[in-house]
């Protein structure tokens, strides 16, 4: 029998040193899937994107050191000084193999581990083993150890869908790799051999995951890289104590919690895909800072839940936009696992659009601006007004808010007063279509009829409409398309795609300044009090529909604008006596919740200001 064992070992280094002289190294990059991670435009980390591979690489600093020695202790202590193979532990599984007649037995360093699981199949077969041996020999004089133990770290299996060290990290325990302690580490590196066999949130395998980590760190022991006490401490630790639960697997993994990004991170998949594709979204390891602000939407979010709080509350949803048009913040409504539809959006998130209410009559005084009417053109204000016609061809009788009469207002005070009948009568002198054209050129993708009811926002559009277009007014006229991604980088560092700023300009900055004038009264002195922030300029209007079905507010400052919808996101259900309010409109819950927005969104920074109407504009 040991005539067997000889001719086996010899034939096998033959059989080595044949394949070594011919066989190349593979690209192991160009075939493993690596995780896309989505960060908002701070670099803090949002989601991540993964097919059935979650990998995240790191670089050998970036991984704790203790893990590095829990992981050598356990897999090939001898890995800084054998050549690539061990020739014991190979002779032992070609002996195993030859009493079996069966597949190849144990017997595989860190290095030969990287070239199966980087380059090979995980056929265990003598030929693929000798494979294995050969391409490690040459690999070993290629690459540093560093290099090699790095590349092991980012490609192993550690269960639960996690390749790699860092992914497994979060996955097992909610932290970074850089900061794997001793009981996590001792337990990561038990996984390898066999990570579905213990899986410690699994009752029948507590046993096998307990006795794995105790088997690393008593190799850890033996090689002296910790001591008896902190082999006592750990080893008396209970697993469960220190592992986060098993989850269902999930391509898209959202890493913020709490503060409703579901639905922004939603847009963000569907935009890459679009663009890019689904195989590069999941499975390229892309780089993707988005425009979000962390922050700002955790503001956001805390604004809205704090005043839209229990199940039988109104939904709401809200969109911040920054100077440049970028989404810092979205709210798309109470929870995505209630509900897929994006309310933000509108029929682009699924559902459909809102009447807007008075929120559309800066557009209707936009357009009667820019024909050469004023802000102190007088119209009078009776209690109710019948004129042009509706969608229906009908003649369009119109009340003011509990058909209260005013008398002769300009239209600073009839925007001020939200007066419907002067808006009334104020777009059948300028003309439905040129007031729909106005609106589109501002940013409203939402269709639009030219009929005169569109004046009091009777037709639906979205948050995102709604925010677009009074930003184009903060920006004197210069409409900033909305936006959610700044930058995407491939998984070489590659940048292959970045925003650019490209305003258009679509209304006349001096008309622009004219309505931003009027809105700020709106606040300081009409239906938008409650939208007021302490120390910064605030222009904004409110916007209640028939039957307080919706409720808007939609303002902006110097720095940030922001629409807020708040409703019944199944129905025109009557917000009446509902969160303590005995009518909901505009101008009590939006503007609270509004204000609650942008005070998150100022602090620490400069509010700046806005340009005064009598500026010169050219």
């Amino acid at each position: 029998m040991l005539y067997f064992v000889v001719l086996a070992t010899i034939g096998s280094l033959t059989a080595g040193l044949w394949l070594l002289s011919r066989l190349e190294l593979p690209d192991a990059g160009a075939v493993a899937d690596q995780t896309t991670i989505v960060r908002d435009r701070n670099g803090v980390e949002i989601a991540r994107f993964h097919a059935e591979e979650n990998r995240i690489p790191r670089t050998l600093d970036e991984i704790s050191p203790v893990m590095i020695d829990a992981v050598v202790a356990a897999e090939d202590r001898d890995f800084f000084t054998h050549p690539g193979v061990d020739p014991v532990a190979i002779a032992r599984a070609a002996w195993a193999d030859v009493r079996s007649r069966g597949a190849l037995q144990g017997g595989s360093t860190i290095t030969q581990q990287y070239v199966k699981n980087a380059f090979l199949t995980s056929d265990r077969t003598l030929v693929r083993k000798l494979e294995e041996a050969a391409l490690a020999i040459k690999l070993e004089r290629e690459m540093s150890k560093e290099e090699i133990l790095e590349g092991y770290l980012n490609v192993i299996y550690f269960g639960r869908g996690a390749y790699g060290v860092e992914a497994a990290s979060r996955v097992w325990f909610g932290v970074s790799a850089s900061d794997l302690d001793l009981a996590q580490s001792a337990y990561l590196a038990g996984l390898i051999r066999a990570p579905e066999s213990a899986d410690i949130s699994r009752p029948e395998q507590v046993e096998v995951a307990n006795r794995r980590r105790r088997s690393v760190l008593q190799a850890m022991l033996e090689m002296g890289t910790i001591t008896p006490d902190e082999f006592d401490l750990v080893n008396s630790l209970p697993i469960e104590s220190y592992t986060l639960p098993r989850e269902t697997g999930s391509s898209v993994e959202i890493t913020q919690e709490g503060i409703g990004l579901e639905y922004f991170v939603d847009m963000v998949r569907a935009r890459v895909a679009e663009d890019y594709g689904n195989r590069l979204l999941f499975r390229g390891g892309l780089d993707i800072v988005t425009t979000l602000d962390v922050d700002l939407q955790r503001g956001t979010w805390e604004a809205m839940r704090g005043v839209l709080a229990g199940a039988d509350s109104p939904e709401g949803a809200a969109v911040v936009l920054d100077d440049k048009g970028a989404v810092v913040a979205l709210v798309g409504g109470r929870s995505r696992d209630l509900s897929q539809v994006n309310l933000a959006l509108g029929t682009a998130g699924g559902g459909s659009g809102r009447q807007p209410g008075s929120a559309f009559k800066p557009l209707v005084l936009t357009e009667a601006l820019r024909q050469g009417l004023t802000v102190d053109t007088v119209f009078d204000s009776p209690a109710t007004v019948t004129v042009g016609t509706t969608e229906n061809g009908e003649p369009w009788t119109v009340a003011n808010y509990d058909d209260r009469e005013y008398g002769p207002l300009t239209l600073e005070q009839a925007t001020v007063l939200s007066s419907n009948t002067v808006y009334a009568q104020l777009i059948d002198r300028v003309g439905p279509p040129a007031v729909v054209d106005t609106a589109r050129a501002m940013g409203v993708s939402a269709p639009l009829d030219p009929v005169d009811s569109v004046a009091l926002g009777t037709q639906e559009v979205s948050v995102m409409d709604m925010a677009v277009a009074y930003s184009t007014l903060a920006h004197r006229g210069d409409l900033r398309p909305s936006h959610i991604i700044e930058r995407i980088r491939d998984r070489e560092g590659n940048e292959i795609t970045a925003f650019t700023l490209e305003g258009e300009p679509v209304i006349e900055p001096a008309v622009a300044d004219e309505v931003t004038a009027v809105l700020e009264k709106v606040v300081s002195e009409g239906t938008g009090k409650a939208a007021a922030v302490a120390g910064v300029p605030t222009a904004g209007k409110t916007g209640t529909t028939q039957n307080y079905g919706d409720a808007w507010f939609v303002g902006y400052t110097p720095r940030f604008t922001a629409a807020v919808w708040v409703g019944f996101a199944d129905s025109n259900r009557a917000m009446v006596d509902v969160l303590g309010v005995p009518r909901v409109t505009g101008g009590n819950i939006p503007a609270r919740i509004w204000s609650g927005i942008m005070t998150s969104a100022h602090v620490g920074i400069d509010p700046g200001s806005f340009v005064g109407p009598t500026t010169d504009s050219s």
